[in-house]
Formats: C-alpha cells, structure tokens, sequence
C-alpha cells in the first residue's frame, strides 16, 4: 500500500538564492585570504575569521579547504568563458580579435586575486579537478585561435600559426595580474594598448 506524504513546504533540489549568494562571498573571501597567504598557507580558520564567522559554520557551504580552491578555479574560468558566444557572434574578424583581447584585460583586471590564485595555486588542485578546469581552458583558448586564423585568413593580421599566437595573447593579456595596481592603472587603457600591439592603428 502506498504511503502519500503527508502536505508541507515542497522539497528544495535547488540552493536558494541567500545560500548561494553567502557561497559567493565565501569564494571570494578566500580568493583573497589564498591570494594573500597562499593555497598552503592560508586555511579554513582564515577565512572564517575574515567572515567573522565559526569555521564549522562554513562546512554548510563547503566540504573542504581543497573543495573551496576549485570553486575558486571554477567561477574564475567560468567568468571568462561567459561572454566568449556573445563576442563570436561579431562577424567583423578584426574587431572580433579586439573585442576579445579586450575581455581578456578586463576580466583578469575586474577580479585580479581570483585570478592571482587561478594562475598561482594550481599545484593545489587534485588531479580530476584539474582536469576539468584545464578542459575549459582548452575550449577558451580554441576560441582565440579561431579568431586569429579568421583575422590572418583576412588579413587583418599577418600569418601566424594560430595557436601560438593565440597562447601569446593570452599569456599577455593574463600577466597584467602581477603588475597591476589599481591606483596607478587604468584597465580600459591597458586594453587599449594590447589592441594596438597586435592589432596596429588601423580602425
């Protein structure tokens, strides 16, 4: 015989928005706690006292300090990966390369200790997570080769073997990251700048 259950509050197979918006502020608050100590350095203990909080009170969102750093991992590929569709959509293969040499600057620049521990901290991801995350670095770099093979097939560049390219003008465009300082640099500027190096002064 069938038991029916019993009316209530319906299950949630989702988090809800407040759970997932205090997730974010504890990625972020360990992004900079990791940034500053480093993966091995910093801890759990760290980053709840940041948040004034008892660390037992992040394990609600977290399972554990190495769960903590691919999340960080995550949303850091995540975010760069997430207008690459809009910015393919451009036909124009010259302004398509600029617009992704310029996504390029302003996201690293838009969250620079997220990615100081993206590009400083991978020895601390396991072997499956790393994995994962370098398979969508994979796809995020064929977006760039694709776009320099479209700019050298018109022209817009000379020829250049597009990966190698591709992998030059992420590599430049990422560095920002170590030199940066917000008081004294102007992002749009440095876009501005990469633009030019690979692109001329051609409109």
């Amino acid at each position: 015989m069938s038991v029916k259950r019993r009316p209530g509050r319906p299950r949630l197979t989702e988090p809800s928005p407040e759970h997932l918006a205090r997730r974010q502020q504890l990625i972020d608050t360990a992004a900079e706690v990791f940034r500053a100590k480093g993966y091995d350095a910093g801890s759990l203990d760290d980053v709840a006292a940041a948040l004034d909080l008892r660390k037992a009170s992040l394990y609600y969102y977290v399972r554990s300090k190495a769960e903590l750093l691919y999340l960080i991992f995550d949303r850091a590929i995540t975010l760069a990966l997430s207008r690459l569709e809009e910015i393919l959509a451009v036909e124009d293969a010259r302004q398509r390369l600029a617009l992704l040499i310029r996504h390029q600057v302003l996201t690293i620049a838009g969250e620079p200790g997220l990615f100081t521990v993206f590009f400083d901290q991978r020895a601390g991801l396991d072997h499956e997570r790393a994995q994962e995350i370098r398979a969508k670095e994979r796809h995020y770099l064929g977006v760039y080769a694709k776009a320099v093979a479209q700019a050298t097939s018109e022209s817009v560049i000379p020829p250049v073997d597009a990966r190698y390219a591709a992998q030059a003008i992420i590599g430049m465009t990422s560095w920002i990251y170590k030199w940066l300082d917000p008081k004294r640099d102007d992002p749009e500027q440095i876009a501005d700048t990469c633009v030019r190096l690979i692109l001329g002064d051609r409109p």
